[in-house]
């Protein structure tokens, strides 16, 4: 397989899929913090998590895939000194593994929600959620420090320089560090959404709560695609482990080459549709609809009263300006002419 066909393809993917794609999350990301962060939704223990899910991606969209569709113009500026190599390291890693586990803690408070037992229910609050929220950011903002004290800028086969990880132990944490991170989010969401399967067919939904449990097929909708998307990877990942002291010709290092290109693009492409698939929930159309109606009507609101303002204002000046000119007559009726 000829080695300038898979650069190229590469570089197309790049140059062309990626902007879609970054084009296509920043969309989603925004529709979806317009309408979470509505009054009547972000008290809601699940929105808080799918709040932090949105920011934090928007942050890796227009961070990581967005740097990387630079490189593929020769514009990487991680690669122009040691520090801007370590920030971006540092912001990816950190920024790839917050939202996975926000999708996480939001997929458990679904299944406390559709418990039977009122205690486990109990747990899924608003207290709750931005405890969470705030262990898991600081948790994963110190556990990554390594990604910025051990990232540098290596010169890849002899042929072009990439800001990576130090070669020796920091690499074969990095390696390990990366199967368990791609298969613990998978697992746990897995195992959350099956249980809150088996608690909704057990429980039969009354209407007090049926507005938390319209939020569930969202999250499943979310989970399944995150699975399916990053996958690839945790599969590709423990496979290099495996087969990583095997001898290897320079053509199958070429494919294994490719092959994780493609599993990093899924990657990408998982953060970056995730938020717009929202849409094909009918519970979130129907508070996207509502939220817009919400804006038109605060702003038509808002118009009218700068309008009857306006009009007041008008009505008093001109009001006002007979009795001025009938005050300034009577002054000059009462002036006496000297001499």
């Amino acid at each position: 397989m000829s080695a300038s066909l898979l650069s190229q393809v590469q570089l197309q993917m790049i140059r062309i899929g990626l902007p879609i794609c970054v084009s296509i999350g920043n969309l989603g990301c925004i529709l979806g913090l317009f309408v979470f962060l509505q009054k009547s939704m972000r008290n809601n223990p699940c929105i808080t998590y799918l709040i932090g899910y949105m920011i934090t991606n928007l942050i890796y969209i227009d961070f990581t895939v967005l740097s990387t569709v630079f490189s593929g113009y020769g514009m990487d500026i991680s690669t122009k000194s040691n520090l801007l190599c370590c920030i971006r390291m540092y912001m990816s890693y950190v920024f790839s593994a917050i939202p996975s586990y926000f999708l996480v803690i939001a997929s458990m408070d679904r299944m406390f929600v559709s418990s039977s037992n009122i205690n486990i229910r109990q747990r899924s609050n608003k207290r709750f959620a931005l405890f969470m929220v705030i262990v898991i950011i600081i948790f994963w903002i110190l556990f990554h420090l390594h990604a910025f004290f051990f990232s540098e800028i290596q010169l890849i086969y002899g042929v072009r320089l990439s800001c990576t990880i130090r070669s020796g132990s920091p690499a074969s944490f990095i390696a390990y560090y990366g199967v368990v991170n791609a298969i613990i989010p998978i697992t746990l969401m897995t195992g959350f959404g099956i249980q809150t399967l088996i608690n909704i067919k057990r429980v039969r939904l009354n209407r007090v709560r049926s507005r938390e449990h319209r939020l569930i097929p969202l999250l499943i909708l979310q989970i399944s695609i995150y699975i399916f998307l990053r996958l690839p990877t945790s599969l590709y990942l423990v496979y290099a482990q495996i087969t990583n002291s095997n001898i290897k010709s320079s053509n199958q290092i070429l494919i294994e080459q490719f092959v994780y290109f493609i599993v990093i693009f899924c990657q990408f492409t998982q953060v970056c549709i995730s938020p717009l698939m929202n849409l094909i929930s009918n519970s979130f159309r129907k508070e996207f609809q509502l939220a817009l109606k919400k804006m038109v009507r605060r702003r038509r609101q808002r118009r009218n009263e700068i309008g009857a303002f306006c009009n007041q204002t008008k009505n008093v000046n001109t009001i006002h300006k007979p009795e001025m000119t009938a005050r300034s007559n009577n002054n000059a009726n009462h002036i006496q002419p000297l001499g």
